[in-house]
Protein backbone atom coordinates (compact mmCIF):
# COMPACT_ATOMS: atom_id res chain seq x y z
CA UNK A 1 0.00 0.00 0.00
CA UNK A 2 1.54 3.32 -1.05
CA UNK A 3 1.79 6.51 1.00
CA UNK A 4 -1.21 8.14 -0.65
CA UNK A 5 -3.43 5.24 0.36
CA UNK A 6 -2.03 5.29 3.88
CA UNK A 7 -2.81 9.00 4.24
CA UNK A 8 -6.30 8.41 2.90
CA UNK A 9 -7.06 5.90 5.63
CA UNK A 10 -5.08 7.55 8.43
CA UNK A 11 -7.74 10.18 9.20
CA UNK A 12 -10.73 7.81 9.49
CA UNK A 13 -8.63 5.32 11.45
CA UNK A 14 -7.56 8.01 13.92
CA UNK A 15 -11.16 9.20 14.32
CA UNK A 16 -12.35 5.64 14.98
CA UNK A 17 -9.60 5.13 17.53
CA UNK A 18 -10.52 8.36 19.32
CA UNK A 19 -14.19 7.35 19.47
CA UNK A 20 -13.27 3.89 20.74
CA UNK A 21 -11.04 5.34 23.45
CA UNK A 22 -13.73 7.80 24.53
CA UNK A 23 -16.30 4.99 24.72
CA UNK A 24 -13.89 2.77 26.67
CA UNK A 25 -13.11 5.53 29.15
CA UNK A 26 -16.82 6.22 29.64
CA UNK A 27 -17.58 2.54 30.25
CA UNK A 28 -14.66 2.11 32.64
CA UNK A 29 -15.88 5.08 34.67
CA UNK A 30 -18.87 3.05 35.86
CA UNK A 31 -18.32 1.03 39.06
CA UNK A 32 -19.89 -2.02 37.43
CA UNK A 33 -16.98 -2.22 35.02
CA UNK A 34 -14.53 -3.00 37.80
CA UNK A 35 -15.50 -6.68 37.91
CA UNK A 36 -15.04 -7.05 34.15
CA UNK A 37 -11.70 -5.27 34.27
CA UNK A 38 -10.42 -7.74 36.84
CA UNK A 39 -10.85 -10.76 34.60
CA UNK A 40 -7.70 -12.23 33.03
CA UNK A 41 -8.89 -11.72 29.44
CA UNK A 42 -9.67 -8.05 30.03
CA UNK A 43 -6.34 -7.40 31.74
CA UNK A 44 -4.52 -9.23 28.97
CA UNK A 45 -6.29 -7.26 26.26
CA UNK A 46 -5.50 -3.94 27.94
CA UNK A 47 -1.87 -4.87 28.49
CA UNK A 48 -1.50 -5.96 24.88
CA UNK A 49 -3.04 -2.72 23.64
CA UNK A 50 -0.84 -0.63 25.92
CA UNK A 51 2.24 -2.53 24.78
CA UNK A 52 1.32 -1.96 21.14
CA UNK A 53 0.77 1.76 21.74
CA UNK A 54 4.07 2.04 23.62
CA UNK A 55 5.95 0.32 20.80
CA UNK A 56 4.34 2.63 18.26
CA UNK A 57 5.19 5.69 20.34
CA UNK A 58 8.84 4.64 20.72
CA UNK A 59 9.09 3.85 17.01
CA UNK A 60 7.61 7.25 16.15
CA UNK A 61 10.10 8.98 18.44
CA UNK A 62 12.98 7.08 16.87
CA UNK A 63 11.87 8.35 13.46
CA UNK A 64 11.25 11.84 14.86
CA UNK A 65 7.56 11.66 14.05
CA UNK A 66 6.49 13.78 16.96
CA UNK A 67 2.79 13.99 16.14
CA UNK A 68 2.50 10.22 15.86
CA UNK A 69 4.33 9.82 19.17
CA UNK A 70 1.95 12.30 20.81
CA UNK A 71 -1.03 10.44 19.41
CA UNK A 72 0.03 7.02 20.66
CA UNK A 73 1.15 8.36 24.05
CA UNK A 74 -2.21 10.12 24.46
CA UNK A 75 -4.12 6.95 23.58
CA UNK A 76 -2.11 4.98 26.13
CA UNK A 77 -2.75 7.62 28.81
CA UNK A 78 -6.51 7.50 28.19
CA UNK A 79 -6.53 3.72 28.63
CA UNK A 80 -4.39 3.88 31.78
CA UNK A 81 -6.59 6.61 33.23
CA UNK A 82 -9.73 4.62 32.51
CA UNK A 83 -8.22 1.57 34.18
CA UNK A 84 -7.28 3.55 37.27
CA UNK A 85 -10.79 4.97 37.42
CA UNK A 86 -12.38 1.53 37.12
CA UNK A 87 -10.15 0.08 39.83
CA UNK A 88 -9.88 2.89 42.34
CA UNK A 89 -12.65 5.49 41.90
CA UNK A 90 -15.03 5.87 44.84
CA UNK A 91 -18.50 7.42 44.98
CA UNK A 92 -20.67 7.87 48.05
CA UNK A 93 -23.72 9.84 49.19
CA UNK A 94 -24.04 12.31 52.05
CA UNK A 95 -27.16 13.97 53.50
CA UNK A 96 -26.75 16.96 55.85
CA UNK A 97 -29.59 18.62 57.79
CA UNK A 98 -29.78 22.41 57.81
CA UNK A 99 -31.04 22.82 61.37
CA UNK A 100 -29.63 24.97 64.20
CA UNK A 101 -26.53 23.43 65.76
CA UNK A 102 -27.93 23.71 69.28
CA UNK A 103 -30.81 21.34 68.50
CA UNK A 104 -29.15 19.07 65.94
CA UNK A 105 -26.75 16.20 66.73
CA UNK A 106 -23.33 16.97 65.20
CA UNK A 107 -23.44 13.91 62.94
CA UNK A 108 -26.52 15.33 61.19
CA UNK A 109 -24.64 18.46 60.07
CA UNK A 110 -21.17 17.17 59.27
CA UNK A 111 -19.25 14.43 57.52
CA UNK A 112 -15.61 13.38 57.66
CA UNK A 113 -13.67 13.17 54.39
CA UNK A 114 -10.08 11.92 54.55
CA UNK A 115 -9.79 12.96 58.17
CA UNK A 116 -11.13 16.51 57.60
CA UNK A 117 -14.52 17.60 58.90
CA UNK A 118 -16.91 19.13 56.36
CA UNK A 119 -19.72 20.89 58.26
CA UNK A 120 -22.90 22.32 56.78
CA UNK A 121 -23.11 26.07 57.32
CA UNK A 122 -26.12 26.83 55.18
CA UNK A 123 -28.48 25.59 52.50
CA UNK A 124 -30.51 27.91 50.26
CA UNK A 125 -33.10 27.35 47.54
CA UNK A 126 -33.63 29.94 44.81
CA UNK A 127 -37.03 29.86 43.09
CA UNK A 128 -38.73 31.27 40.00
CA UNK A 129 -41.68 33.68 40.40
CA UNK A 130 -44.06 30.71 40.16
CA UNK A 131 -42.35 29.01 43.09
CA UNK A 132 -40.50 26.34 41.13
CA UNK A 133 -36.92 25.75 42.29
CA UNK A 134 -34.31 27.41 40.07
CA UNK A 135 -31.11 26.66 41.93
CA UNK A 136 -30.02 25.34 45.29
CA UNK A 137 -26.74 25.92 47.05
CA UNK A 138 -24.85 24.30 49.90
CA UNK A 139 -22.22 26.08 51.96
CA UNK A 140 -19.69 23.88 53.73
CA UNK A 141 -17.02 24.74 56.28
CA UNK A 142 -13.64 23.04 56.03
CA UNK A 143 -10.58 23.50 58.26
CA UNK A 144 -9.26 26.15 55.85
CA UNK A 145 -12.55 28.04 55.50
CA UNK A 146 -16.00 28.02 53.92
CA UNK A 147 -16.77 27.02 50.33
CA UNK A 148 -19.98 26.76 48.31
CA UNK A 149 -21.34 24.38 45.70
CA UNK A 150 -24.53 24.32 43.66
CA UNK A 151 -26.18 22.44 40.82
CA UNK A 152 -23.75 22.23 37.86
CA UNK A 153 -21.07 23.93 39.96
CA UNK A 154 -19.32 21.19 41.93
CA UNK A 155 -16.72 21.80 44.59
CA UNK A 156 -13.29 20.18 44.22
CA UNK A 157 -11.04 19.74 47.21
CA UNK A 158 -8.04 17.48 47.79
CA UNK A 159 -8.92 15.04 45.03
CA UNK A 160 -12.61 14.76 46.03
CA UNK A 161 -15.42 16.36 44.02
CA UNK A 162 -18.64 17.38 45.80
CA UNK A 163 -21.78 17.42 43.63
CA UNK A 164 -25.08 19.05 44.61
CA UNK A 165 -27.66 16.39 43.78
CA UNK A 166 -30.99 17.12 45.46
CA UNK A 167 -32.70 18.08 48.70
CA UNK A 168 -35.55 16.89 50.90
CA UNK A 169 -37.28 17.67 54.16
CA UNK A 170 -36.26 16.10 57.45
CA UNK A 171 -38.22 16.24 60.72
CA UNK A 172 -36.84 16.28 64.22
CA UNK A 173 -38.41 14.41 67.16
CA UNK A 174 -40.63 17.48 67.84
CA UNK A 175 -42.15 17.41 64.36
CA UNK A 176 -40.32 20.46 63.08
CA UNK A 177 -39.30 20.33 59.41
CA UNK A 178 -35.83 21.24 58.17
CA UNK A 179 -34.17 21.12 54.80
CA UNK A 180 -31.68 18.34 54.14
CA UNK A 181 -29.17 18.72 51.32
CA UNK A 182 -28.08 15.61 49.43
CA UNK A 183 -24.52 15.52 48.07
CA UNK A 184 -22.60 13.01 45.99
CA UNK A 185 -18.86 12.77 46.69
CA UNK A 186 -16.51 11.22 44.18
CA UNK A 187 -12.79 10.49 44.25
CA UNK A 188 -11.34 9.62 40.84
CA UNK A 189 -7.53 9.31 40.72
CA UNK A 190 -7.65 8.22 37.09
CA UNK A 191 -9.32 11.38 35.76
CA UNK A 192 -6.15 13.55 35.59
CA UNK A 193 -4.32 10.81 33.65
CA UNK A 194 -7.21 10.37 31.21
CA UNK A 195 -7.60 14.13 30.71
CA UNK A 196 -3.86 14.43 30.09
CA UNK A 197 -4.23 11.73 27.44
CA UNK A 198 -7.11 13.58 25.80
CA UNK A 199 -4.93 16.70 25.80
CA UNK A 200 -2.13 14.87 23.99
CA UNK A 201 -4.62 13.47 21.48
CA UNK A 202 -6.01 16.94 20.86
CA UNK A 203 -2.54 18.37 20.30
CA UNK A 204 -1.72 15.54 17.90
CA UNK A 205 -4.96 16.04 15.98
CA UNK A 206 -4.40 19.79 15.70
CA UNK A 207 -0.83 19.26 14.57
CA UNK A 208 -1.92 16.79 11.90
CA UNK A 209 -4.66 19.15 10.68
CA UNK A 210 -2.19 22.05 10.43
CA UNK A 211 0.33 19.88 8.62
CA UNK A 212 -2.22 18.72 6.08
CA UNK A 213 -3.51 22.28 5.54
CA UNK A 214 -0.01 23.46 4.65
CA UNK A 215 0.46 20.82 1.98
Amino acid sequence: MDRIALRRYAGPAAACLLLALAAAAAVLAFPGARAALGTPWANGALLALLLALAVCAVAALARRRWLSALFHAGAAAVIVGGGITAGHAETWQVALVDAPAEITPPEYRRTVVDGDVAELRGFAIETYPDGMPRQYRTRLAFPEGERELSVNRPLRRKGVTYYQMSYSQARDPYGRAWWATHLTLRRDPGAPVAFAGYGLLTLAALGMAIREARR
